[in-house]
This record gives C-alpha cells, sequence and structure tokens, in this order.
C-alpha cells in the first residue's frame, strides 16, 4: 500500500481535487505525546528561550542552558537548583529539561493510496510562584514552579474545506 508524506499545501490541495470529484473523505487526525528529548532549553531559537527566562538563561542557541534560580518542574517531578544544567549543546548524556511536544498527523486513505501530513507543536511553559515542600525543609517555601500546558486548538488545527470530517483517532503517550 502506498504511503505519501505531503506538505500542507499539497496535503490540502489533493483533499480539494478529490472533493471535486464528489467523492466522500474522511480525515483522520492523531495526537501523539512525546517527552524524548528532541526538543530542550540549547536548541530551541531565541523568542522560544524567552518564555523560560525568569527560571534558566543560555549564551546563545545550541551552548548549555543552566537555571538562573532555584524552581520546581512540576511536570517530570523534579527540582533544580540555581547553576543546574538544564540542557548541554553538545552532551546528551546530562539529564537535561525536556520540552514535551505533540506530534499532530492528518492522514486519508483513498483507492489503497493514504496521503499524510504532520508536524509537531511544543507545550507552552507556564511559571509561577507557588509555595512548595523541600526535601531538606520542614516548612513550606515561595518559589518558582515550572509547569508544561498543552497546547491550544489553533496551532494543532489545519484549515480544511468545510465538507471534509476530521476524526481524533488515538491520543497515547510516548517517552
Amino acid at each position: 500500500m502506498p504511503f505519501y508524506e505531503c506538505s500542507e499545501h499539497h496535503f490540502i490541495e489533493n483533499l480539494r481535487r478529490i472533493l471535486e470529484s464528489h467523492v466522500k473523505i474522511v480525515v483522520n487526525r492523531s495526537l501523539i505525546q512525546h517527552d524524548d528529548g528532541k526538543y530542550g532549553l540549547s536548541f530551541i531559537p531565541d523568542f522560544e528561550i524567552k518564555k523560560y527566562e525568569t527560571i534558566a538563561q543560555r549564551a546563545r542557541v545550541r551552548s548549555g542552558a543552566y537555571a538562573a534560580k532555584p524552581f520546581y518542574d512540576n511536570y517530570h517531578k523534579k527540582f533544580h537548583m540555581e547553576g543546574d544544567v538544564l540542557h548541554a549543546g553538545r552532551y546528551h548524556s546530562v539529564k537535561s529539561l525536556s520540552i514535551p511536544y505533540y506530534r499532530v498527523e492528518y492522514a486519508f486513505s483513498i483507492w489503497n493510496d493514504t496521503y499524510t501530513h504532520s508536524f509537531e507543536v511544543l507545550f507552552t511553559p507556564e511559571i509561577k510562584l507557588e509555595k512548595r515542600d523541600l526535601p531538606n525543609h520542614k516548612k513550606n517555601v515561595l518559589m518558582h514552579t515550572l509547569n508544561f500546558l498543552p497546547p491550544d486548538e489553533k496551532s494543532i488545527k489545519l484549515s480544511l474545506p468545510k465538507s471534509v470530517l476530521v476524526f481524533d483517532v488515538k491520543r497515547m503517550t510516548r517517552a
């Protein structure tokens, strides 16, 4: 069975041509959540690192990222002290702070040919001050907390023709 990876433009153009031939079409959308270290603070562009500047710092792209302040990563359930390496630009053996993301895949099949378009969307960081219990302290301490919020629906949606039905086929997590 042939399998074709398409750009967004080709994917929508193929759909348009099929709709003009009055064939009913269903598009399957799958959201797969990943947290595999593919996106780290050393490799994301400068406009993305600005979202983390409260708790992290780096000199430039592909250089090491360090904790600017002590903070708690609520998603990974890990505490980071000031100066800890959050992501190394060269050495991936260092356990680092990774940014979770969705891999979004749109696909439709017609006459045993499958056409797909896939892209990845990063989770949005939310940094706020909260009271937390530290392992070495007996009382609550006010500290920065990092949470990752799933991307909004607009960022994972393709603008498809109105006559196309889109089904979410699976949601799973891979680590």
